[in-house]
């Protein structure tokens, strides 16, 4: 694949937030994954204003009218190329984007919308080829932001299916470099890294979901995930909320003082989408109140007390 194509998909992985130290010696081991584009060029009008769109914001922030065109033109090629299996997690990249793009509350039950476009277009990826690694990592991506918008909790049902997905894919034998900051691997270990914060680390949990919280865990596939690709600011945001989650919000750990760190370096970061411009914006909702940390998501503070999802059990069973 050509650079410029290469080149086009680097900021639309950004809103995943998406480490070459530590991985760099296993990136051999991996497969390129070879993304098919030549669908596209039976709608040269589409296929061109689309790369017109890409080439122009390629390193600014891509506004929310085009982002939305953007899904049109890619969802408008797709279901005309039902055996397109690319085409279907492009449709999903697309959802990602526009619907991360909103953070007023006011504006969350369109954007849950949107991820249910791209969730249903995931899964026609998967029903047709279940073992598809980037429909895997979008797939999970998608069930992931409509549960930030939802509730963590109301979502637990699923949890289990989205760390099966992104381990999936974390284990799968290739990797697709969208860019110089983004690819497969080193999102899908920053997706991991968000899941293992989020679930709550209780027993109840485990027992009623066979999914468990990990802070240590978290903490460390978001290393590795700038470890395999380049910083950014939702990369360094969310590193920062495992790291203060993991000391309780202290500030005056070694911890707490790496997390204020990376909200610091995340704040001066140049932004080329909008899911990046609102991690950078939250940087100071974060370092305000870390004892949040644990259940901080761009869309909305996530509970993580056991007795209210002791509560929130019990309503669900009455």
């Amino acid at each position: 694949m050509s650079f410029s194509k290469r080149s086009v998909w680097a900021a639309c992985l950004m809103a995943l937030g998406l480490g070459i130290s530590g991985l760099s010696a296993a990136q051999d081991k991996y497969l390129p994954y070879p993304v098919d584009f030549k669908p596209m060029e039976k709608y040269p009008a589409l296929h061109a204003e689309w790369n017109a769109n890409k080439a122009k914001y390629a390193d600014a922030v891509m506004p929310e009218p085009v982002l939305k065109r953007q899904l049109e033109i890619i969802e408008s090629m797709s279901a005309k190329e039902s055996a397109w299996l690319d085409g279907l997690w492009m449709v999903a990249d697309s959802a990602f984007q526009l619907g991360g793009s909103y953070t007023d509350p006011k504006d969350l039950a369109f954007a849950r919308s949107v991820f249910v476009r791209g969730q249903k277009s995931a899964e026609k990826c998967i029903e047709k080829k279940p073992d598809h690694p980037i429909c895997q990592l979008f797939l999970g991506a998608m069930i992931g932001k409509i549960a930030s918008i939802d509730g963590i909790f109301s979502s637990l049902k699923k949890a289990k299916l989205v760390e099966k997905l992104w381990l999936d894919v974390v284990a799968s034998k290739y990797n697709y470099r969208f860019g110089e900051s983004a690819s497969l691997q080193g999102n899908a270990r920053y997706a991991l890294g968000m899941f293992y914060r989020l679930v709550p680390d209780f027993f109840l949990m485990k027992w009623l979901f066979d999914v468990k919280g990990d802070i240590k865990k978290s903490v460390q596939y978001h290393k590795d995930a700038i470890a395999v690709d380049p910083p950014n600011p939702c990369s360094k945001i969310m590193l920062a909320a495992s790291l203060l989650c993991s000391v309780k919000g202290d500030t005056k750990s070694s911890e707490g003082q790496e997390g204020l760190k990376h909200l610091r370096d995340a704040r001066q970061m140049k932004t080329n989408s909008m899911v990046a411009k609102a991690c950078q914006n939250d940087t100071g909702r974060l370092e305000m109140a870390p004892d949040k940390a644990c259940g901080y998501e761009t869309a909305r503070q996530q509970e993580t007390s056991e007795d209210e999802f002791k509560k929130q059990q019990q309503a669900q069973a009455h």
